[in-house]
C-alpha cells in the first residue's frame, strides 16, 4: 500500500510539472484576425501556440507562436514574420513580438479559452500608442 500511494504522489508530481501553466486547451490552430483603429481587417494568421519557451527582452514567461499562415493588405502593419510569442496570466492574453527590445508590438486582450478580443499596441521607451485591435478564435 505504502509502494503505491509513493507511485501516485511521484506521477502527481511530475504531472504538475509537464502541465502547462495555463488552463486553457490552446491545441490546435487558431484564427488571428488584426484590425486598424477603424476595425478593418489588415491582417489575417492562422497560428498555433506551443509550450516551447521563447527569448524576451520584457519580463515574464513567454512561449513561442508559430505562425501557420498569413495574408494581410499592408506587410508594415503586423509583423507576421517576426519571431512571436503569447503569455497567459489569469484569463489575459497576450500575443507579442518580445525579442526587438524596446520596440515590442503587443496584442493583449480578455481571453476566455475560445476567443479573444483586445488591443492592439505599439510599447516602447516613449510609452505605449495605440494601433488597432484584434479577435482570437479556435479555427473549426
Amino acid at each position: 500500500m505504502k509502494t503505491r500511494v509513493r507511485r501516485l504522489s511521484v506521477l502527481a508530481v511530475a504531472l504538475s510539472f509537464a502541465a502547462p501553466a495555463w488552463a486553457y486547451d490552446l491545441t490546435g490552430l487558431w484564427n488571428l484576425k488584426i484590425e486598424n483603429k477603424s476595425h478593418h481587417v489588415v491582417t489575417s494568421l492562422v497560428i498555433e501556440f506551443t509550450s516551447q519557451s521563447s527569448p524576451s527582452c520584457i519580463g515574464g514567461s513567454w512561449m513561442r507562436v508559430n505562425v501557420v499562415s498569413s495574408a494581410t493588405e499592408d506587410t508594415h502593419f503586423y509583423p507576421a514574420s517576426d519571431p512571436l510569442s503569447f503569455s497567459i496570466e489569469k484569463n489575459q492574453l497576450t500575443i507579442g513580438r518580445n525579442e526587438i527590445c524596446d520596440g515590442y508590438l503587443m496584442l493583449h486582450g480578455v481571453f476566455n479559452g475560445e476567443v479573444a478580443r483586445g488591443e492592439y499596441y505599439g510599447l516602447g521607451l516613449g510609452g505605449t500608442w495605440p494601433i488597432g485591435f484584434f479577435t482570437l478564435s479556435k479555427k473549426k
